[in-house]
């Protein structure tokens, strides 16, 4: 009777702990390439500057792309993004081959024993065009579905847990399968973040080609970053991609006739929020 009286109190309690907890934590709107659950609030903006080395090989200078993104409704975000390789340096500036463009609609709200659930379209790709397909380095996701859930550990570590599907459209006509990564926030303190992301690439590639291992989601691209917040408004995030240097160019014969490994990928990226 004592114990079933306790749950009675208890448990009430703890989901309204859960529900304030969800609401103070801040979630990121992407891990660092793909896509979380996280949304821009209502009447919310945010816009984003990242710097990041040449799609291209040995090419100098460093490439530039600026994005924004507009939370219309709670549920509902929208963003356009543009940049190019060789913006920063000496040579003829590249420009991306189109303008991103994001829409990420929240279909399930985060509850006490179920994640958030988000869908939504994205065309921009990473880490500068790989010319020798004219597509970027790291593909856009495309079409998405993702789940995150947010925890709070010892009531000071903020931790977010995310998974989730994309089909890019970039080569759709070779590459016609899904993809899937994983990926976890960790809230340090109010001002330290860290981020690790594990994308499975299994759309990356040409099948075409020797090195060629779609199916082999353990030849992915493991991405991680820090995150430092100056206030509620401005961050700045210092990134590594494919950190086990898993990402190849695709074959130039003669020259290069089994591609090129491109090795670690270090990013630095500010943005800026704000309300209107």
């Amino acid at each position: 009777m004592h114990i079933n009286k306790f749950w009675a109190c208890a448990l009430p309690a703890l989901f309204a702990l859960h529900i304030c907890v969800a609401e103070e934590m801040i979630q990121p709107q992407r891990i660092i390439n793909n896509h979380t659950a996280g949304l821009l609030p209502r009447g919310m903006f945010a816009f984003e500057a990242s710097v990041y080395p040449n799609g291209v090989l040995d090419e100098p200078g460093a490439g530039l792309l600026l994005g924004v993104s507009v939370g219309l409704l709670n549920r509902l975000n929208i963003g356009l993004s543009y940049g190019g390789d060789g913006i920063i340096g000496r040579k003829q500036p590249t420009f991306n081959p189109h303008i991103g463009a994001l829409i990420k609609y929240r279909l399930f709200e985060e509850s006490y024993f179920f994640p958030a659930f988000a869908v939504g379209y994205d065309h921009q790709g990473f880490s500068g065009i790989d010319i020798q397909y004219n597509g970027y380095v790291f593909k856009s996701p495309g079409f998405f579905l993702v789940a995150s859930k947010n925890y709070l550990i010892f009531t000071k570590l903020q931790v977010g847990l995310h998974g989730g599907l994309n089909y890019s459209l970039e080569e759709s006509k070779r590459v016609s399968w899904l993809n899937g990564y994983v990926g976890a926030d960790l809230g340090i303190n109010e001002e330290l973040a860290l981020v690790l992301e594990y994308d499975m690439g299994l759309n990356a590639r040409d099948p075409g080609i020797e090195i060629a291992n779609y199916d082999n989601p353990f030849k992915g691209f493991l991405n991680t970053g820090i995150k430092w917040s100056f206030s509620k408004s401005l961050y700045l995030e210092f990134d590594i991609k494919d950190m086990l240097q898993n990402k190849v160019t695709l074959p130039d014969p003669p020259d290069d006739p089994n591609g090129r490994r491109y090795g670690w990928d270090r990013e630095l990226k500010i943005g800026y929020l704000q309300h209107f």
